[in-house]
């Protein structure tokens, strides 16, 4: 099966991946360097990985549901809804602080604290401990949090730090470097998705996770619908 990602709560990143019996292969893989300007920049970059990939359209997408600011996540979830409707193919939603977390779990980490970089010099924030080797149980979050507050966070429940900017507050000095990488999310969407599957209430939608109150009512424009 081939799957489609697409997460814009940084910079946008979208790959495909391949999954055969449980293996997950990433085929292609692009990274913005905007970390604003994701609408401009996803239809092109969603062209270079099918190309890339060898495919006209995936089996699946798979789609970051943030946390994160309005302008960006709502430009990666539309993008992957509408390209769901365009191809007649099923789109999931995993969470972008959950992606983060297991990379850094495949790392060897007990314990994460995985963040994103919420701007107005905060960050969203989420402690999640590995549920084997390709999921994640969410210790709390998520959260937005003060840089300064993680020292005092991390005297009170150890954790490894994990973020896709390592060097954006000296507090996060030491972090783990982890992005939303597409094999990671395709593996946390499979996981879910068998979750659920199983009877477990795995929320596997597209609502979008806005933590902030002038993001859920940007401008008035309707939140994606799940």
């Amino acid at each position: 099966m081939k799957i489609l990602t697409i997460d814009t709560s940084d910079r946008s990143i979208v790959g495909v991946v391949d999954t055969d019996l449980g293996d997950v292969t990433e085929l292609a893989c692009e990274v913005s360097a905007d970390t604003r300007h994701h609408a401009e920049t996803l239809t092109p970059m969603v062209a270079k990985v099918l190309t890339d990939a060898g495919i006209t359209k995936p089996d699946l997408i798979v789609a970051g549901t943030g946390p994160a600011a309005f302008t960006g996540l709502r430009a990666g979830l539309m993008t992957a809804r509408a390209l769901a409707r365009g191809w007649d193919v099923p789109v999931v939603g995993v969470s972008s602080l959950e992606t983060i977390a297991l990379g850094a779990a495949r790392t060897g980490a007990d314990e994460v604290l995985a963040v994103i970089d919420a701007r107005r010099k905060e960050l969203f924030a989420l402690r999640a401990r590995p549920m084997g080797p390709d999921d994640v149980a969410v210790m709390s979050g998520p959260e937005i949090v003060k840089p300064a507050a993680l020292p005092a966070m991390l005297d009170e429940a150890p954790a490894v730090v994990a973020t896709s900017h390592p060097d954006l507050y000296p507090e996060l000095a030491g972090a783990t470097a982890i992005s939303c990488r597409p094999a990671m999310m395709a593996t946390l969407a499979l996981s879910h998705q068998g979750r659920q599957d199983a009877g477990e209430a795995i929320d596997l939608s597209t609502q979008p996770q806005y933590l902030r109150r002038p993001d859920i009512h940007n401008g008035g424009v309707p939140q994606p619908q799940a």
